[in-house]
C-alpha cells in the first residue's frame, strides 16, 4: 500500500501539462491577423505584423497581382496610403494595428480607370488572454481535495487512538499518504489545461501553406505568388463534342515536292554547294549535278557509234564541197538533200558524243526549306532515288484515320496536336473512299498562323476533330485539369482569398489545349488555370 501510494504520488507530480519527453512536440505557430474582401474588379488580403499591414491586391477574376494601384486605408480612427513595396505589395503603418480588437477596415482602391470600395473586419487578438484564463481555471477543486483529505486524517487518527495498536499507526501513515497522493492526482488532472467532457479546441493556424480538414487547401497570398497561381472565371456556352484520331503528318502535294534523277549517276555540288537542312530554296534553283555513268560495254558501243557518225558526217561535207562547185550543171535539189544530210549527221553526232559524258541538273520543283537531304557529293544514284524533300512550313498536310463512315458529313473544325497544351488549327480537305488497313484515310491541311507550331514530315499527331453536335459545358486550359488520389479528373476552385477546393469533373476534349468541363463546375467559379499541379502538392 506504501508503494502504491508513492506511484500516485510519483504520477501526480508528472501530471498538469509535463510530458518528460516522451511525446512528440505539439505545433506551434499561429496565423497572423488578416482581412479580407473582394468585389468583381479587386481581391485584397491584408496581413498584420508587429503594427504592420502588408496588403496584397489582385484582380479577382485572374488572380494577377496588382502593382501599380494607389490604396487609401481607413482603420478605425487611423487613415493613410498604402505605400508600394519592390514585392508588389503594399504597406501600412499605424500603432492601432498594435493594439488588441476587433477594427472596421475600408480600401479605396484606384489601378488606371479602374477603382473600388473594399471593406472588412480586423480582428487583432491578445496574445496572453490564453494564459490568465488557465490560471484562474477551477480554483475550487484544490481546497476541496485539501478539506477532504483533513477529514479523512481525523477519522483514522480518532479509529488509532481507541485501538492503540501498532498496525494501526503504520495503517495511518499508508492512507495519509495515499489520500495525499489522490489528492495531487486528481489536482494534477483536473488542473490546468484539463479539457475533459468540453469540445476540442481547434488546432492553431499558421501562415503556412496546409491542407485542410475538408480536402481543399490554404495558400496564402504570398505563396500564391511565389506558385504563379492564376485563374479562369468560367461561363457555361454551347460547345462542339469532339472526336480524337490518330493521325501523323504528310507532304502537302501542292506545296512540297520530291527532287528524284532519271538515271542513274554520280552527284557533284550545284552553284551554291549541295543543300543542307532547314536551307530555304526556290523554284527552279539547281540543288545539284549528276553525271551520268554507264558501264563499259555500253560507253564502247556509244563511242563507236559516235566515230561512225563524225566518219559519215566528214564524208557528208566533202559531197557538198563538190556538188557546190558543180552547180548549174547538177540539180539544186541534189545540193539541198546533201546539206540536209549533213546536218542530220551533226545533230546526231553531237546527241551521241554528249551521251557518253551526260550531266543532269538536278533542280527545286517548289519553293521551301530542305526537309531531307539524303545525298554527298561523290554519291552513286539509282534513277528515281529521292535525293531532297522540300517543304513550305506554312503549308503542311496531316493524315487521320477514322473507323466511322457518318464521321465525314459532321466534322465541323479539327485541330492537331503534338503535345499537351497545344495544337495548330486544321482544314478539312477531303477523305478518301477506299479503307486503308482497315480505317478511312482523312486529309487535313495546315492553316498559316503566327503562333503555328514546327510541325515535321510523317510527326505522328493527335488529331482532334470538332462535330456539328453541341454540348453544354464550360471551356478550360488543358493544364488546369489534374489527378486525385483516386486517379480521378479534377480542377481546383478558387473558393476565397487564401482557400481552394477541388472539384471532381467529367470532361470532353475540345482541341490539344482546351477541354470542356461538363459537369462538376457551376458559371462564375474561379478555375486554377496555372499552377494547379503544384498546388496539388500541398499537403
Amino acid at each position: 500500500m506504501f508503494f502504491i501510494a508513492l506511484g500516485l504520488l510519483g504520477s501526480a507530480w508528472a501530471g498538469g501539462g509535463h510530458d518528460h519527453g516522451d511525446g512528440p512536440a505539439a505545433a506551434s505557430g499561429s496565423a497572423s491577423p488578416r482581412v479580407s474582401s473582394h468585389s468583381d474588379l479587386f481581391e485584397l488580403v491584408g496581413v498584420v505584423d508587429k503594427g504592420e499591414m502588408k496588403i496584397y491586391l489582385d484582380r479577382y477574376a485572374s488572380n494577377e497581382p496588382v502593382t501599380d494601384a494607389k490604396i487609401e486605408v481607413e482603420a478605425g480612427s487611423a487613415k493613410g496610403t498604402a505605400l508600394p513595396q519592390p514585392d508588389g505589395t503594399y504597406s501600412f503603418k499605424n500603432e492601432v494595428l498594435d493594439k488588441p480588437g476587433t477594427l472596421s477596415v475600408s480600401f479605396v482602391v484606384a489601378s488606371g480607370k479602374d477603382s473600388d470600395l473594399l471593406a472588412g473586419d480586423l480582428t487583432i487578438g491578445d496574445m496572453h488572454s490564453d494564459d490568465d484564463h488557465l490560471d484562474a481555471s477551477q480554483p475550487w477543486l484544490r481546497w476541496a481535495a485539501y478539506a477532504g483529505v483533513g477529514a479523512l486524517l481525523l477519522l483514522l487518527a480518532a479509529a488509532v487512538w481507541r485501538k492503540r495498536r501498532r498496525q494501526g499507526l503504520a495503517g495511518l501513515m499508508a492512507a495519509c499518504v495515499m489520500a495525499l497522493g489522490a489528492t495531487a492526482t486528481f489536482e494534477a488532472q483536473a488542473g490546468p489545461g484539463d479539457d475533459r467532457g468540453k469540445e476540442g479546441a481547434p488546432a492553431a493556424g499558421s501562415n503556412a501553406p496546409k491542407r485542410l480538414a475538408d480536402g481543399g487547401v490554404f495558400l496564402p497570398k504570398a505563396s500564391q505568388r511565389q506558385l504563379g497561381v492564376r485563374t479562369l472565371s468560367v461561363a457555361e456556352a454551347s460547345l462542339p463534342t469532339t472526336v480524337e484520331l490518330t493521325g501523323r503528318v504528310v507532304l502537302d502535294s501542292n506545296a512540297g515536292g520530291k527532287v528524284q534523277p532519271t538515271q542513274a549517276g554520280r552527284i557533284e555540288a550545284g552553284p551554291r554547294g549541295l543543300p543542307q537542312l532547314g536551307q530555304s530554296v526556290r523554284k527552279g534553283e539547281v540543288l545539284a549535278v549528276l553525271r551520268a555513268s554507264v558501264g563499259a560495254i555500253e560507253r564502247a558501243n556509244q563511242q563507236a557509234q559516235s566515230a561512225e557518225l563524225k566518219a559519215s558526217l566528214e564524208l557528208a561535207r566533202r559531197r557538198v564541197a563538190r556538188l557546190q562547185q558543180l552547180e548549174g550543171t547538177v540539180p539544186q535539189k541534189d545540193i539541198e538533200a546533201a546539206q540536209s544530210d549533213v546536218v542530220s549527221l551533226q545533230q546526231r553526232a553531237a546527241a551521241v558524243s554528249g551521251s557518253v559524258a551526260a550531266t543532269e541538273a538536278l533542280v527545286a520543283p517548289v519553293s521551301g526549306v530542305i526537309a531531307a537531304a539524303n545525298v554527298v557529293a561523290g554519291q552513286v544514284v539509282d534513277a528515281r532515288e529521292v535525293l531532297f524533300e522540300i517543304v513550305d512550313p506554312a503549308r503542311m498536310s496531316v493524315e487521320a484515320s477514322a473507323f466511322d463512315a457518318s464521321l465525314l458529313a459532321n466534322i465541323a473544325s479539327a485541330s492537331a496536336s503534338s503535345a499537351p497544351g497545344s495544337s495548330v488549327p486544321l482544314q478539312f480537305i477531303g477523305a478518301g473512299r477506299s479503307l486503308r488497313e482497315g480505317a478511312i484515310p482523312l486529309i487535313f491541311r495546315t492553316l498559316p498562323g503566327k503562333d503555328a507550331l514546327p510541325l515535321a514530315i510523317n510527326q505522328p499527331v493527335k488529331v482532334t476533330v470538332q462535330t456539328k453536335s453541341q454540348v453544354k459545358g464550360f471551356a478550360v486550359p488543358n493544364g488546369a485539369v489534374v489527378k486525385n488520389p483516386s486517379n480521378q479528373d479534377m480542377v481546383w476552385v478558387h473558393t476565397g482569398a487564401e482557400v481552394f477546393q477541388p472539384r471532381t469533373v467529367r470532361l470532353l476534349p475540345l482541341d490539344g489545349s482546351t477541354v470542356a468541363i461538363v459537369d462538376g463546375l457551376k458559371a462564375g467559379d474561379r478555375v486554377v488555370t496555372q499552377g494547379a499541379p503544384l498546388l496539388n502538392q500541398v499537403r
